[in-house]
Formats: structure tokens, sequence, C-alpha cells
């Protein structure tokens, strides 16, 4: 399921919010800018102990915020992280991955597509020289007495049901506000680490036009480069070769998909494929699930 602000629910997770003290709450609800698509969203999940979610971020990064319990994350390769109490975790862009609670857990997620920052002395690019080497494993910091009163007003807002697009978009500056006072620079360039990167030149070409290419070839002319030099800038930047880059986005996108429809004629359709029983098959070879099988783990 990807995440947006008008669905407001994860499967399996219930969602902790009451209409509390709010004013006037029906002119809220009436408002074209309440639970709006815009792709910057705060939101509050109470995680039941042993029940697995998945978390698609379709084009977004991910910031989790533990407020109390314990988590374990796994990313699509495998990979497995614990998500510890008091403590705020960058999960990366662009994937899926399922979150099981070892207890019951409070959480806050942030996704958003592109970072709202108003602090003119706050450049994530200027951070660059204080990168780490390689990104992290695990790419987590304490939440200081600072972000804990922005994650205590941030509750009281979405407590009251206060989802209003303008003042997502201010508290995620606030956030960076925050960040800018009161972290290092070295925290901020490894917490945000998959944000900085994301600006490399060559990075946000190839995103952009890998969209409409199935081929090594069609991306290296939709590029306007030879398959050679492109092979060689994604060993450079990527660290793997475009054939492998694309496979792996194939594959998530197809997960993606299929996590958020049961139409499995329009999931065919649009990471195309010939048929149902291809679809499948890929299903089968790539994930061990057939497609309804895949599907019942949204």
């Amino acid at each position: 399921m990807l995440l947006t602000q008008k669905e407001i629910y994860l499967q399996d997770i219930n969602f902790i919010l009451s209409m509390g003290d709010l004013l006037y709450i029906n002119e809220h609800l009436q408002c074209k800018n309440y639970l709006s698509d815009d792709k910057c969203t705060f939101s509050k999940y109470l995680v039941k102990k042993n029940i697995p979610v998945n978390i698609n971020f379709f084009n977004q990064y991910l910031f989790v915020f533990v407020l109390s319990g314990k988590l374990e994350l796994t990313y699509e390769s495998g990979y497995k992280i614990k998500l510890e109490s008091s403590k705020m975790y960058s999960i990366g862009f662009d994937q899926s991955v399922f979150v099981n609670s070892i207890e019951n857990s409070q959480i806050i997620l942030l996704t958003f597509d592109r970072p709202q920052v108003l602090c003119d002395e706050f450049n994530l690019m200027n951070l660059k020289e204080y990168l780490p080497v390689e990104d992290s494993k695990v790419r987590s910091l304490v939440i200081n007495k600072y972000m804990l009163n922005f994650l205590d007003t941030m509750q009281m807002y979405i407590g009251n049901k206060m989802l209003c697009r303008h003042l997502q978009g201010l508290k995620q500056s606030e956030f960076f506000f925050i960040m800018r006072g009161f972290y290092t620079k070295e925290e901020n360039a490894m917490f945000f680490y998959p944000v900085i990167e994301a600006k490399n030149p060559f990075k946000l070409l190839v995103r952009e036009k890998s969209k409409n290419v199935e081929t090594v070839k069609d991306l290296a002319a939709a590029c306007n480069m030879t398959t050679k030099t492109l092979t060689r800038r994604f060993k450079e930047t990527f660290n793997e070769t475009p054939k492998q880059w694309l496979l792996t986005r194939k594959k998530q996108r197809v997960k993606i998909e299929v996590l958020r429809t049961d139409n499995f004629k329009e999931v065919q359709e649009k990471v195309g494929f010939s048929s149902y029983a291809h679809l499948n098959d890929y299903c089968v070879k790539q994930f061990d699930k057939t497609l309804k099988e895949l599907r019942r783990l949204k």
C-alpha cells in the first residue's frame, strides 16, 4: 500500500485518532486542503505485537520515530534492523519494507517526496563534505528533548485531527529547523544520506528516464549515452550494473502494484506483462509466492 495523506490507516495497524478538542470539525473536513494528496505527511500508529505490516513508499522518503516499544524492520533484500524506543530512523527512498512489532509500539511516520527546508543556512547539499564514506546500514539518532517536544506537538495535532496540508508542510519545515539547530552536521549528513545522494545529477537523470524503459539499451539512449558509458557511470554511482538496477526496480514496482490492488489485469498492463500467467510466474520466481499469495501480504 502506498502511503498518502488520504489513506489514514495501514492494514493491520490501529490508527489512533480521536475527535479530540478540535472546534468546528466540519469546516476542517470540508476544506480542499484537508487530508490532501500532498506527499508530505506525518502520521501516528499503534503497531500491535507480532502483526507484520508492509509499508511502501514509492517515490518517497521514509522516516520513523519510535515513541515506545521495539520493532524489527526488514528490507526487500532480507536485511533486518531493530528499531528501538526514543530513536528516529532514516529508512530510505522508494522501497517496500516489512515492520514487525516485538512488543506493542507507537510510531510516527514522516514521508515526503522532496524536503521542505525553509532555513537559508541549512542546505542539505552543503553537508556533502560531512557524508560518511558509505551509507550506514542503520541510520538512527536519539530523539533529543527538542525533537521530543516537537513530536509531542505533532501528536497533539494528529490526535485532534488537524490534518491540513499546509500545517503538515510547516511541521516538516520545523522538523528541519530542529535538525539544523540541535544535531551536528555529521549527524545530519548521516541521517539524510538518501536525500543528499538523490540530488546527484546522474541519479536524478536515471530515475527520470527509467520510468518508460525496459532494457539497458533503451535507458542508455534515453540518457543520451552509449551503453558502455552508462554502465561505467552506474558502477561508479550505484555500485551495480544498470541491468541489475533495472531488475531490482522492476521487482519493487511489481510488488508495490500487487499490494496496492487486487485488479491483476491492471497490474499486468501497468508493469508490462503479456498475461496473468506470465505475471504469476514472475512472482513465483522473484518472491517464491504466487500472485494471490503475494497479494495476501498487504
